[in-house]
């Protein structure tokens, strides 16, 4: 049952595995490097830093290479093998074109509030083909705390100079998502490579399959 239609005045969006199927690679590419270091696997690690910005994702790989490997020299073999994953384009998530045209079409604004770094982010939704339908791209160096701390919702509503109450905010990790809860806006999970924890489906947020369905289901858009 769709419930009545809030008045939403604008539409906050994370990027890397919401609007971007990029998650995959990155987690892929993490565990190609464990095993090119003849490290034991470590699957859970790389599903932790997913939604972190990356002084958070730093600190959970730091901690569990324990000093068998040198940090840096880890972290730049994963991101060259993110790299060389990237480098032909990130495919965009099902329904997340159909979605962004609506908003336009009802001329709902919309930021995305991604914990990448702001220029990164513009090249990557520039080379998807997305950055024309945003009003600005808010990345994780922009804010003093990384997600789960709200503030990069708070900006994100800031620069549409709305409350983050006027707006419904798209995530779909974990601390994206408690980010985007604590900020005070209506939040839709679509989660990706990893699902909500149980602690998490406690907070009563929406929750769907995809942007789209999300936004039918609160009353973004009409069916």
């Amino acid at each position: 049952m769709v419930e009545k239609r809030a008045p939403f005045r604008g539409a906050l969006f994370d990027m890397d595995g919401l609007l971007l199927d990029s998650e995959r690679a990155c987690v892929l590419a993490f565990n190609e490097a464990v095993q090119g270091f003849g490290l034991p696997p470590m699957p859970d690690v790389a599903l932790a830093c997913i939604g972190l910005r990356s002084d958070g994702v730093r600190s959970k790989v730091s901690a569990a290479l324990a000093e068998r490997v040198d940090c840096d020299t880890f972290y730049a073999a994963w991101g060259q093998r993110i790299s060389g994953a990237f480098a032909q384009g990130i495919p965009v998530k099902a329904d997340v074109v159909a979605l962004l045209g609506a908003l336009k079409a009802q001329g709902i604004p919309c930021v995305v509030a991604t914990s990448t770094r702001t220029i990164s982010a513009e090249g990557h939704l520039q080379k998807a083909g997305l950055r024309g339908y945003f009003k600005a791209v808010i990345g994780g160096e922009q804010v003093a705390n990384g997600k789960p701390a709200p503030d990069i919702y708070l900006l994100a509503a800031k620069t549409l100079a709305l409350c983050p109450q006027d707006c419904v905010a798209f995530e779909d990790s974990d601390p994206g998502t408690l980010a985007a809860i604590a900020s005070g806006a209506t939040v839709v999970q679509v989660p990706d490579v990893k699902p909500p924890s149980a602690a998490l489906l406690g907070n009563g947020h929406h929750i769907a399959t995809s942007v789209l369905a999300g936004a039918r289901q609160i009353g973004l858009i009409a069916k």
